[in-house]
């Protein structure tokens, strides 16, 4: 019998259907017990019980903005604190009342001194401590998060005696706390964190081979590639006998949607698609997106009839049918120096899926990040690295009439799926790296030795 140690989960996001995040994360932890798996988070989207069913939902009493920001929460809107998501934007008051100004104002001014953080303080709580002992973990996974989590994390490493495992999604260390009156002070906080916890991890992970190699050198550890994975035999049942485009032509976005990371160039895509309508081409774009991303975006996307926006997609089998069924996905990124720093390691959730189904991909954005020197370097995707809407309506233009470039790259990109993402393969040596971590000197979950 397989024995699975007690992982706790600590994460600013949790398992869930919608994000990339949680949806790499039920993929890669199917099949662990449900009884050997727990979770402590604030993410602000719904939990999903498909992988995990036991959560504590971290209280202002655990985490808060620290005085005397806490005063003015309502002014911050209802984002979780410490979720970690810079791009998250504050939703403003239901009624323009004199307090609700006053607040507004004060939250701009205090923005502008603390740049991208408002200060936080975390507590390991009675109750989360009761939860965890009666959890009895093993093994402590994370993504890690703001200072204020990783404060958390430490305090819950410590008393419980546990080994840890880190993985990393993002360059978020090389993105937060550039800008504000206070950001040199949490930049150095949360430097000093994440050098700490790569230096007593047990493992260390990385969401693409690039970001492995950046950190081994940057941190001076060893580093291990984990990413989303997929069922490469069941989804690619979906895939259509050949690639001839329909009329109209599909082009298809799916995904997150940030100022920080792709959003410029889906606006670049969305301007190509109405050069191409404009031709006389009969092109329409879909850009399906969880609705908060879209409808502050909306403006600037949906500029010609033939763009149209829908809510994510959050049934599996639903899902791969409509990105087989379109005739080009798109993977953008955005050109500018923010972003690549922010992005420049990443590995979209949506890669391994896109691959399976074989439906040509348009790649737009800079070599330096690694999806798109992946989908280069692999040849399953059709590359646009140098920005601009005319390159871009070109590429789109030939790779919805070039049949023998659509062909090639459906063939490639199935086996690159199949080689590089199937959970057969990918999964099984994640879940037993996590099952090679071993418990040192301790006796039980209570931190006693």
């Amino acid at each position: 019998m397989i024995n699975h140690p007690r992982i706790l989960f600590i994460t600013p996001h949790a398992f869930n259907s919608v994000t990339g995040g949680g949806i790499t994360f039920s993929n890669l932890f199917k099949g662990w017990p449900k009884d050997a798996l727990a979770t402590v988070h604030n993410d602000p989207e719904p939990v999903s019980d498909a992988v995990c069913n036991t959560y504590y939902r971290l209280a202002q009493n655990e985490m808060d903005y620290a005085f005397p920001f806490n005063k003015f929460r309502r002014g911050f809107g209802s984002k979780a604190v410490g979720s970690g998501d810079n791009n998250a934007q504050p939703e403003p008051p239901a009624c323009p009342t004199f307090k609700a100004k006053i607040v507004g104002m004060l939250k701009r001014l205090m923005i502008g001194v603390l740049g991208d953080a408002i200060p936080q303080r975390s507590s390991l709580s009675p109750e989360l401590e009761r939860w965890i002992t009666d959890f009895k973990p093993e093994v402590i996974y994370t993504i890690l998060g703001s200072n204020a989590m990783m404060r958390l994390i430490e305090d819950i490493r410590t008393r419980f005696d546990l080994p840890l495992v880190v993985h990393i999604m993002d360059d978020w260390t090389q993105a937060y706390h550039r800008n504000g009156l206070l950001a040199p002070l949490q930049r150095r906080e949360m430097e000093r964190w994440v050098q700490h916890f790569f230096d007593v991890a047990a493992v260390r992970m990385g969401i693409s081979p690039a970001m492995c190699a950046a950190y081994e050198e940057r941190y001076g550890h060893p580093f291990v590639p984990f990413q989303n994975v997929i069922d490469t035999t069941l989804w690619s049942q979906v895939v259509g006998a050949d690639q001839s485009v329909s009329q109209p032509a599909d082009i298809l976005y799916v995904g997150s949607i940030f100022p920080n990371a792709q959003l410029t160039s889906l606006i670049e895509c969305c301007r190509a698609v109405v050069a191409l309508n404009d031709r006389g081409m009969n092109v329409h774009m879909t850009i399906s997106s969880p609705s908060g991303h879209t409808e502050r975006y909306n403006d600037q996307l949906v500029t010609h009839p033939c763009i149209h926006i829908e809510d994510t997609i959050r049934d599996d089998e639903v899902f791969f049918k409509r990105i087989a069924q379109a005739d080009i996905l798109l993977l953008p990124v955005n050109f500018d120096e923010e972003s690549v720093r922010f992005i420049r390691y990443s590995m979209p959730t949506k890669v391994p899926a896109y691959l399976t189904v074989g439906t040509p991909i348009l790649v737009y954005g800079p070599m330096a990040t690694a999806q798109v020197a992946y989908g280069a370097d692999s040849k399953w995707g059709y590359v646009v690295d140098e920005q601009g809407v005319d390159g871009l309506t070109e590429a789109m233009h030939k790779l919805l009439s070039d049949m023998n470039l659509r062909n090639s790259l459906s063939i490639t990109a199935q086996r690159v799926a199949r080689e590089n993402h199937d959970a057969k393969n990918v999964r099984v040596q994640f879940q037993d790296m996590l099952m090679s971590v071993k418990r040192h000197d301790v006796t039980n979950a209570s931190g006693k030795h």
